[in-house]
């Protein structure tokens, strides 16, 4: 395809980081791209098809973390469900966790890890606290600005806490019956005042 641009120092024509751009050279592949790649021709000799996928991008990456009947979300409302405990996940939450895992390359796979390491202390503080109703991510949660907000008054819904940050802006230290999550580095669970 790109002839002139064989070897170490050679400069590509198209930039193949680009998922489209690379996609289109792949749909174009043909046996004998799989033989000059280093396959044996009696290996390549017995795909019925050549078939080319496409990288996924940022939409994808939510849909997959939201659509599917067993999705990575469901997965970890379930878990805190088991402790009476709702799992918000914002639209940006979403957003910012897919945006982690295109960034890095990993797509699909990537998303279980990225979510671990934002849920993990909230997952082991969760159940030794009887007040949390409700867990809150967003995508500063996710950046690792703050920790994930245990919301601990009943009467502190997820739509009034959005509100009081939004329309009031307030911080998460100033309202009442909302928390960030705190691990004790002594061995006991709490949050932080």
């Amino acid at each position: 395809m790109d002839a002139a641009s064989i070897g170490f120092g050679a400069q590509m024509k198209k930039e193949l980081d680009d998922h489209k751009v690379q996609g289109k050279y792949f749909d174009s592949a043909i046996p004998r791209d799989l033989v000059d790649y280093g396959m044996i021709p009696e290996f390549v000799g017995r795909f019925p098809v050549v078939v080319s996928t496409k990288g996924l991008d940022v939409k994808n990456l939510i849909d997959i973390l939201t659509a599917p009947k067993n999705s990575l979300i469901k997965q970890y409302r379930y878990l805190f469900a088991m402790n009476d405990v709702d799992l918000h996940v914002t639209e940006c939450g979403l957003a910012e966790i897919a945006k982690i895992a295109f960034g890095r390359g990993s797509g699909a796979r990537g998303l279980r890890s990225i979510t671990e390491n934002v849920l993990m202390e909230t997952m082991f503080v969760v159940p030794s606290i009887p007040d949390v109703h409700t867990v809150y991510l967003d995508a500063a949660a996710v950046r690792g600005e703050r920790k994930p907000i245990l919301l601990t008054d009943k009467e502190m819904t997820v739509e009034k806490y959005e509100a009081l940050v939004r329309e009031e802006g307030q911080a998460v230290e100033d309202i009442e019956g909302a928390e960030t999550v705190f691990l004790d580095p002594e061995g006991e669970d709490s949050l932080a005042a």
